[in-house]
């Protein structure tokens, strides 16, 4: 079905965008008929209609109606993907609370599926969020979960490609799963290089080492810079630096 051609034959009325919700919902509760490449192009072109009438919390209201609905009927992987979906719209139109409640939906979906590589991308969704509202104490927590969740996969990397529940894409590689475990040992570093140096510099080698296994030199040089930049700020703890209680944090 193609929405936007008939969206631009007769307007955006408050009825129409109704009945082409109403019409979706009929069809993707129909196990009978529900594609589901067909049901995300047309939940996308619904929600952009929603979007530009202004009407982005109803739509996310609707739909999450619409996704319970699913799960009490077993249809479990279309109700995933609109929780999926929502997360995604609402970090791309400003709607942070929203996003934060659809993508932790969208999270425990991903683990009791042990899909972990669809669990990062939400995790980095959700940093996104934090980043935007400057919440530190929020973004601390999300980068440490992102940080745990590349280690599973990491561990576990050919289970968690099968397992991987994408329509039409390929799973992430795993050496970009590598790559956004550095980032999320340098973001953490980052924030708490001022009150934790100790903690901070392990961060940063961490991040190093990583970078280290990858052949990715110039990454290796820039936190080369940060770590002896920090050690030197830090001169008179760093001299006693392993043998510091504060240095045995839960950095593994």
């Amino acid at each position: 079905m193609k929405l936007s051609i008939i969206l631009g034959k007769i307007g955006t009325s408050e009825e129409f965008i109704q009945q082409a919700y109403k019409k979706f919902s009929a069809r993707v509760l129909d196990t009978h008929k529900t594609d589901i490449i067909a049901a995300k192009q047309d939940f996308r072109e619904i929600g952009d209609m929603f979007v530009r009438t202004d009407r982005l919390d109803n739509f996310c209201n609707e739909t999450f109606k619409l996704s319970e609905q699913l799960k009490t009927r077993g249809q479990t992987k279309i109700s995933d993907l609109l929780i999926n979906e929502l997360g995604k719209i609402c970090v791309s139109f400003n709607k942070p609370e929203k996003a934060e409640m659809f993508l932790n939906l969208a999270i425990e979906n991903c683990r009791r599926k042990n899909d972990g590589l669809h669990e990062l991308a939400r995790l980095i969704d959700l940093e996104k969020v934090y980043k935007s509202l400057n919440n530190k104490k929020m973004l601390i927590n999300v980068l440490g979960r992102k940080k745990d969740c590349c280690k599973r996969i990491i561990k576990n990397y050919d289970e968690n490609a099968a397992n991987f529940d994408s329509i039409n894409k390929a799973p992430t590689p795993k050496e970009e799963v590598q790559v956004q475990l550095a980032f999320a040992y340098s973001d953490l570093a980052s924030i708490l290089a001022g009150k934790k140096p100790y903690d901070a510099i392990k961060m940063y080698e961490k991040s190093r080492e990583i970078y280290t296994g990858l052949n990715r030199p110039n990454e290796v040089a820039y936190l080369e810079k940060r770590i002896n930049r920090m050690q030197e700020k830090y001169k008179s703890l760093s001299a006693n630096f392993s043998e510091s209680p504060k240095s045995k944090s839960k950095l593994n």
